[in-house]
């Protein structure tokens, strides 16, 4: 985590303080941007679902691809393709609410209602119940007999207190920047924890350490994905 909010906070230091990294940063947003939600979506199903799990293929499995590999990856670009536009959405709607200025006026109610009202009633629930859907093979049924309390305080909230300590300074940092990077800064930490995730679980594999992992789940939050 700290080596991700490292590298979000240098491509920050980037923006303001080296114009021609400033100036290719913008372009870049700009470009991203006038594709609009389709386009962030589609950023955040190949950062979430296409780079994390070829990382995890060759970086821990020498890369030797299986079935539950590409169905992996499936299932994880469909799920990030879809809370893409959510979060679009989301960023979209924060900027008409507080405006675009980078005053503390104007980050601060961002990130509470991005951590404390998006993440917990919709980016923790939806990813959670998504992949323990996964995990249950598909099964609506299965599901439905573990929502109880236990599923919430087991497997939601270690989630969401997880997702607190990354993306509370996390979401500092991308409402920093303008509205235009802000996505692509989103999706950045998604691709780069993607890569130093895989490393970590590489890791762990070498050790024969089969304790769970938690990956990111879009730009709000991690998951645990080995049920």
């Amino acid at each position: 985590m700290a080596l991700l909010l490292g590298a979000m906070a240098a491509l920050v230091a980037i923006y303001y303080c080296w114009p021609t990294g400033s100036a290719i940063l913008a372009k870049y947003g700009t470009w991203q941007h006038s594709g609009g939600i389709l386009a962030g979506a589609l950023a955040s199903a190949i950062a979430g679902g296409i780079i994390s799990e070829i990382c995890l293929v060759y970086v821990v499995y020498g890369g030797r691809w299986t079935l539950t590999h590409l169905e992996n990856l499936v299932f994880k670009f469909t799920l990030f393709f879809l809370g893409g536009m959510v979060t679009y959405e989301l960023y979209r709607l924060q900027a008409v609410w507080f405006g675009e200025g980078v005053t503390w006026s104007v980050i601060l109610p961002k990130v509470l209602v991005d951590q404390f009202i998006f993440s917990v009633f919709w980016s923790t629930s939806y990813q959670t119940l998504a992949f323990r859907w996964m995990s249950l093979r598909y099964s609506g049924r299965d599901l439905w007999r573990e929502l109880d309390w236990n599923f919430v305080i087991n497997r939601m909230l270690p989630v969401l207190v997880t997702n607190w300590m990354f993306w509370i300074p996390g979401t500092v940092l991308l409402y920093s920047m303008p509205l235009i990077l802000q996505m692509p800064l989103a999706v950045f930490a998604n691709a780069i924890w993607a890569v130093l995730l895989s490393a970590v679980a590489r890791h762990k594999h070498d050790l024969g350490d089969n304790t769970p992992e938690l990956v990111p789940s879009g730009p709000s939050g991690f998951i645990n994905t080995t049920e």
